[in-house]
This record gives C-alpha cells, structure tokens and sequence, in this order.
C-alpha cells in the first residue's frame, strides 16, 4: 500500500529516516520539558526515574510513545504522499467493527496465557506464588485508570508505526513484476511478506528493554503479529491482542507494586511458552473469523486510483484510465488488422447472363482504406 502511483525507490528510506529522525527529536524535547517541569516543581528524580514515583513515570512513558501515531501519519502524508489510512488495512481506513471483534476474542486468548504460565508455574516452582500479594498502595484505583486512558494509544501507535509504517515501507521495496529487474530473485523476494515481517519483528523486539528470555517472548508476539497484520490486510487484530496483553500485564505489576520493573527483566521460558500459546490460539481464532466474515485482506481494485492529467504521469505501472494498452509483442491477442469491404465487395453480386448492358458503370475498386485498431486488451498489473 505504500507503492503508489507516487513511489520512486527513494521514497521508502526517506520516509523511515524522516520518521525516525522526528521520533527521537520528540523524545528528547519532552524528555527535556520533563525534567524542566520536574525540577521546578521540586519533585527530585533519580537517573531512573523522572518524577521520583512509578505511575507517573510510566504515564510518561505511555504518552511519549503515543506520539509515533501523530509522526508516522504526517510522514506518509508529507514524505509518501498517500492517505493516511492506508496505515491502518487495506481499505484505506480503520475497520472499527473489525477490531472490536478483535479485541473481544483477544481477552479468552490472554485467559489461555495466564492459564499457562500458572500452570507451568505451579509445576516447576510449586512454592513460588503466581501473583504476588497485594501491595498497589492507595493510587491502585486512579493507576487502572491512567492505564485504561493510555494503554490502548500505546499500543496501537507501536502497531501503526511498526507493523503499519514500517512493514509496509519495506514490503514496497521490491521491483514489481512488470518493472526492469522485476523478475530477479532478489526482486520476487522482496515481494514476499517474509521481509517485512522479520524486520518488523526484529526492530519490535529491540525496541524494548528485556534480555534473554524476555527477548525471545517479545520477538514471538511480535512476528506473530506482524503475521496476522499481514494475513488479516490489516492493523485491527494486532492492535486487538496487544492492547489486552499490555493492559492485563500493566495491571498485575500495578497490584503487585512493581510498575517501576514493568517492561524490564530477563523473562523466563515459562512465559516464552505462555505467550506462544496467546499468540497461537488467537491467530486461529482470529482467521477462521476473517474468513467467515469475508474480510479484505487485499486492496480491492486500484491501488490509490488517480488519473493522469496535463503535466501529471500516468499512474506508476499502469496506463492512464480509459487508454486501451497498445498492441505489440507480448501485449494483448496478436491479432491481424481487419480491411472494411469495399463497395463491390459489400454489394450483391450478380449472377451469370444479369450483367446490365447499359448503364452507370460501377465504381472501380480503391479509394481510402481506413483501417481499425485490434482489440489490446486494458490495464495491466
């Protein structure tokens, strides 16, 4: 969806750097306006902590990757120079009824995880509790509350950035199969989905702070959703499933007091064997569903239509509308001119013996012969 009419190989990489560039200009801006804020309020802040307390750091956190959604739709805008809602499916806007299907059937699957890693915890570790004891504090209530407000912005702007932005300046890259270079390996490769899936898988994985078995059980959701965004045509059921994961696990660190360790740590391959089991029963769920449901999963006609106009390019592999594509090898059916009869030839003729003995003479054979296109066929793909 990120290959327009409008795309040159360059777009692509101008975009992701733009992106980035922004991203961390924006962090460091209201990282600054953080600790400005923070000291002329008096709230004294360690090397780790901004604000000096767990919710409103985390808060923080939450609003500063928010932002990726504003940036990631001003660079498709500004630098791609396509709707902004060709981010979200392939539509070209989100389908609300979609991820609200989502995100229901999201909350059984998170059941599953938990329901594992309890027992795999009760099995390996009989002693050691699977939650923790209550220790959230007076602010637990007003902390479900932040987390309810900010959780689902969050997590939908890492989807739009990562899995909508980025997947899709990747999967742009390749030549098409009508392009020069277009039927090289390396060019039907690219094509593939498997590129951009990896990459976004990777780049989701190194964009967070674990370790070890941390990072395995985030590079599974990851890829797996970048799967599903991929199968599904687009963001819902991502968005769908990560929302209820960061939400139910924010939550436990909130009762057990221990949001400042949120997001952080080793992992353990309990919860690796957790999440795949989250991710495994959510994807079949959610595909049986898709299928019943019929939804798009591919652009449906036109990619981003737009007609040629004076000084404007014919849109990028693709004859202008209403032109029929000219014949020529390998172009529409070979198929030989046809010559319109000349008056003798469409009269009757006569027969022996009723030859006119006087009379106007016929009019000899000549005269301009006009002759018609063959049938070439329409756009090409």
């Amino acid at each position: 969806m990120a290959r327009t009419w409008r795309y040159r190989w360059w777009v692509p990489p101008l975009a992701v750097v733009a992106a980035v560039l922004l991203v961390v200009l924006v962090q460091l801006v209201m990282g600054t306006a953080a600790v400005v804020l923070a000291v002329a309020t008096g709230v004294e802040g360690t090397g780790d902590s901004i604000f000096g307390a767990p919710v409103p750091d985390l808060a923080f956190q939450l609003i500063v990757i928010t932002t990726m959604t504003p940036i990631v739709v001003f660079v498709a805008w500004l630098v791609q120079r396509r709707p902004v809602g060709t981010l979200f499916s392939v539509t070209g806007r989100l389908r609300v009824r979609w991820l609200l299907c989502c995100t229901l059937l999201a909350v059984p699957a998170m059941a599953v995880a938990l329901g594992v890693l309890y027992g795999l915890t009760l099995a390996t570790s009989p002693g050691t509790p699977f939650i923790a004891p209550y220790a959230g504090g007076p602010d637990f209530a007003l902390t479900l509350v932040l987390l309810g407000l900010l959780v689902p912005f969050q997590a939908s702007a890492e989807e739009i950035a990562l899995r909508g932005f980025l997947m899709q300046a990747v999967g742009s890259i390749g030549a098409g199969p009508e392009e020069r270079r277009g039927a090289s390996v390396v060019s039907r490769f690219l094509r593939t989905p498997l590129p951009g899936i990896v990459i976004s898988g990777c780049v989701f994985t190194l964009l967070h702070d674990y370790f070890g078995w941390g990072l395995l059980d985030v590079a599974v959701f990851g890829i797996a959703m970048a799967w599903l965004t991929w199968y599904t045509g687009g963001l819902e059921a991502a968005i769908g499933l990560h929302v209820v994961h960061n939400l139910a696990a924010f939550a436990i660190s909130a009762y057990e007091g221990t949001l400042d360790q949120a997001a952080t740590g080793g992992g353990s391959w309990q919860g690796v064997v957790s999440t795949t089991a989250e991710v495994t029963v959510y994807i079949a769920v959610v595909v049986w569903l898709a299928r019943r449901m019929k939804i798009e999963r591919a652009v449906p006609g036109n990619d981003h239509p737009a007609a040629a106009g004076p000084g404007l390019p014919a849109p990028h592999g693709q004859w202008p509308p209403a032109q029929p594509v000219p014949p020529g090898p390998g172009l529409g059916p070979e198929v030989a001119p046809q010559v319109p009869p000349t008056p003798q030839q469409s009269a009757p003729q006569p027969g022996p013996g009723d030859w006119p003995t006087a009379g106007p003479q016929l009019p000899a054979p000549g005269g301009t012969q006009h002759w018609s296109s063959p049938d070439g066929g329409g756009t090409y793909r």
